[in-house]
């Protein structure tokens, strides 16, 4: 009897400690009963099944669809209509140049044996290499490796054969055919995908027009990694092997299609957010995540979001929601450059690219891409609260283990996994719409939601078979919530928004304190002092980051004085975290010098080169586009005497030296604020950057008042 009552007490007292173990939901600028019926309302089955509409498999393009609407621009739009999304229609734009479509492609091996077919465009639209033209020919094949040098040709004689490489089709093709007098290229080159894991896939990829008008140019076929080593077997196996390339092609005047809806605003504002999402990434390549993903997550969202605010759930929005629909790019900036007004008026944008991805299948998890450090925005900082909210209630705590799946409020649909939701918070990585926005005058912040990695992402495998509905459901989730945030935030929203920011600033600048001490920690003691000098420099940038980022949800606060100075009022215990974590520095660097026996210099002394470049002011000049390209970074002078130079800057610092040329940062400045985003990075090499910008009349460089 004493055992029995012993043991009763024991359960009651695990049952209790089990439960006071759960963790309860993250709160988030949402009310929880608001976010438990955003996620009863989105179907991730119905924007599954817009994919299957739009991008159930590649296809030949009928010629009436180049006359003006393509398949997915028309669904789209009509689906939008019936939603009851507002202002809905299609805008066309000119393409810039002829559209290239496949009509026909065959590959046979004729010898030795009987004929047997290789691979059919009928089959497989990915097989023929874009901007290929039309071909009949039967001649030998001829492997030359990779096929992208002119070593791989040396000895061999592939004049009127037919090249077998394992390298990018177009390099290939530019030398076989144009260099070498070959008929045409086959290759089993994958840059995309996974071609060891998927042997039978194959990646998307063309010929381009070649720097010459009158380049030659004839086809080629993609093949996958199992049907090249079948061919390459045969030859290594010295047999001469003869193939038949049927290839009909032919180009269309097609226009850019861009569908457009909208959420309207209550008109207390002309202010709008929007959401851009790629229907086409060149129209004949097609895929059901990499272009249709988006756009068919955005429509489910806009039509839950949209009975939401008929049956009072939510709000109005003060401010227009705006989806854009587009080729990929081109599209939303040609949309922008039609209606330049909209761009004076944009607070945020949110670009879904590649977001319906089956996360098991794929190895990957949902990226947020923030904004790059020279736009700091609290879109960044609302977008990653409901990441995490997502994150925290849709995986298994072991503190939950009695709840089913222990998922403490799980947004799974019925079609689709019950997956755990994987997601990273990344820096800014651009090549989608958000660049767009990003690029703007005046500049717009945005950021992107993609899968990543995507085992068949711009390949023949891109099919709905690899999308989850419970992915796309919570996509859909998140592009609701943050995009409701922003489209209702009025003066005591902005408030709020900027205690989100200023709490994950201080998890921001904690990470750059623990890189600034490692920078010292794993000093020698010839590079000390330059580690440290790059230590503070991490400090103080990470302050002047957080301070514009804390600044910029004043956008939000509808021009109220009261709702602006509470904002600004979160600046001054920032201001202390950055002196206290300069104190830190300092201490880690008198130790560092103890040990290492160097004579500190606590504070650092500008050098001859920093004095100088920290009175220089880059300005763009009026007219010039912010990421203008097109010059020789070595200069005339280097060019003169032969191949010019490795650039100054390339890449996302070259990028991002453009954007923090904003008027008011001196060349040292700017410097620094690479440094502290990407790492350290030479004075001489930002110097010598904007002066051949000066060189070709981009940027004047002037005296800093």
């Amino acid at each position: 009897m004493q055992r029995a009552l012993f043991l009763s007490a024991a359960i009651i007292s695990a049952a209790a400690l089990t439960y006071a173990q759960e963790q309860p939901d993250p709160r988030t600028l949402i009310p929880s009963n608001t976010l438990n019926a955003i996620a009863q309302h989105i179907s991730g089955a119905q924007a599954h099944n817009h994919v299957l509409e739009m991008c159930p498999y590649e296809r030949n393009r009928p010629a009436e669809e180049y006359q003006g609407t393509y398949r997915e621009s028309a669904y789209a739009e009509a689906k939008a209509k019936e939603y009851g999304f507002s202002d809905v229609h299609t805008e066309r734009f000119p393409l810039g140049g002829k559209q290239w479509d496949g009509e026909m492609a065959e590959l046979w091996v004729t010898e030795p044996g009987p004929p047997q077919l290789v691979t059919r465009y009928r089959d497989m639209p990915t097989t023929l290499a874009t901007g290929s033209r039309n071909g009949d020919v039967t001649a030998e094949l001829i492997y030359v490796g990779r096929g992208d040098t002119a070593e791989d040709y040396k000895g061999k004689d592939v004049k009127g054969k037919i090249v077998l490489a394992s390298g990018p089709i177009g390099a290939a093709h530019n030398l076989a055919v144009r260099q070498f007098g070959a008929e045409g290229v086959v290759s089993f080159f994958n840059a995309t995908g996974k071609p060891v894991d998927r042997p039978d896939q194959m990646g998307w990829s063309g010929i381009n027009a070649g720097p010459d008008a009158n380049a030659k140019t004839t086809w080629g076929f993609i093949l996958s990694l199992r049907m090249g080593l079948d061919l390459l077997g045969r030859l290594e196996r010295h047999q001469t092997v003869k193939v038949h390339a049927v290839v009909k092609a032919t180009e269309y005047d097609a226009p850019m299609n861009v569908v457009v809806a909208t959420i309207p605003g209550d008109g207390s504002t002309n202010e709008e957010f929007h959401f851009t999402a790629h229907l086409f990434e060149g129209i004949a390549k097609q895929g059901a995540n990499d272009n249709c993903g988006g756009p068919a997550t955005q429509l489910e969202a806009g039509r839950a979001w949209i009975e939401m605010i008929t049956a009072g759930i939510l709000p109005k929005p003060k401010r227009t929601v705006r989806f854009l629909w587009v080729p990929e790019i081109s599209g939303t900036r040609a949309y922008l450059l039609r209606h330049p007004e909209l761009g004076q008026h944009v607070v945020a944008s949110i670009s879904t690219d590649m977001v319906g991805a089956n996360q098991t299948i794929n190895h990957n998890s949902l990226h947020l891409n923030q904004t790059m450090y020279s736009i700091p925005s609290v879109i960044n900082d609302v977008s990653r609260q409901f990441f995490e909210y997502v994150g925290e209630t849709n995986r298994e705590k072991l503190h939950n283990r009695r709840i089913a799946y222990a998922f403490q409020n799980p947004i799974i649909d019925p079609s689709g996994t019950r997956d755990p939701f994987w997601f990273n918070i990344e820096k800014f990585y651009g090549a989608s719409d958000h660049q767009v926005h990003l690029d703007w005058d005046p500049r717009i912040p945005a950021v992107q939601f993609g899968n990543w990695p995507d085992a068949v992402y711009h390949s023949s495998d891109d099919s709905p078979a690899n999308q989850d509905p419970t992915q796309m459901k919570r996509a859909a989730f998140l592009m609701i919530t943050v995009g409701s945030v922003f489209a209702n935030a009025g003066p005591a929203d902005a408030v709020a928004i900027a205690g989100v920011a200023v709490s994950y600033a201080q998890k921001r600048m904690a990470t750059d304190l623990d890189a600034a001490l490692s920078f010292i920690a794993s000093s020698t003691a010839a590079n000390l002092n330059d580690n440290y000098k790059e230590a503070l420099n991490l400090i103080s940038q990470a302050y002047l980051r957080e301070w514009a980022d804390l600044q910029s949800a004043s956008t939000l606060a509808m021009g109220d004085k009261t709702a602006i100075a509470n904002i600004q009022a979160y600046g001054d215990p920032l201001h202390e975290i950055e002196q206290q974590q300069f104190v830190m520095v300092r201490l880690a660097y008198r130790a560092a010098s103890a040990r290492l026996k160097v004579t500190p210099v606590e504070t650092p002394v500008m050098t001859v080169a920093e004095k100088t470049a920290s009175a220089l002011l880059p300005v763009r000049k009026s007219g010039t586009p912010a990421q203008a390209q097109g010059f020789n970074p070595g200069g005339p002078a280097d060019a003169a005497q032969g191949a010019p130079p490795p650039p100054a800057l390339s890449g996302y610092y070259a990028m991002e030296a453009r954007n923090f040329a904003d008027g008011q940062r001196s060349i040292l400045d700017i410097r620094n604020a690479l440094a502290a985003e990407f790492g350290p990075v030479s004075l001489d090499d930002v110097t010598r950057f904007f002066r051949n910008l000066e060189k070709i009349g981009a940027y004047a460089i002037e005296p800093k008042k």
